[in-house]
């Protein structure tokens, strides 16, 4: 097994970065255990070519996260609860750009 080391996250070449995303998710997580699931999929998704971040806020508290591999075509996406305790991560690689305005509801 080949690994490289990307910050603080071990990327393991034999293990591909949607499963490696998926591993990411959970429930009932804190707010820090999220921004800390937040930071390392960013360091990730940088390291396999990934562009810059783009956030935004939900209706509801969601964060929302994406990532786009202009290179891959692939768009990754994160959804974190912000509240206190009590939150979910979520995670995903989908095929093709999704813009964030695609992720916003729209009366």
């Amino acid at each position: 097994m080949v690994t490289f080391l990307l910050g603080s996250v071990l990327a393991r070449q034999d293990v591909p970065i949607s499963a490696q995303m998926a591993e990411m998710a959970g429930t009932q997580l804190t707010f820090a255990e999220c921004q800390e699931r937040l930071q390392k999929l960013n360091t990730m998704l940088g390291g396999v070519g990934y562009g810059a971040v783009r956030t935004q806020q939900l209706n509801d508290g969601t964060l929302a996260a994406r990532w786009y591999n202009s290179t891959a075509k692939r768009t990754a996406l994160a959804f974190s609860g912000q509240n206190a305790v009590g939150n979910a991560f979520h995670v995903s690689e989908q095929d093709g750009l999704i813009s964030l305005n695609e992720l916003i509801a729209t009366p």
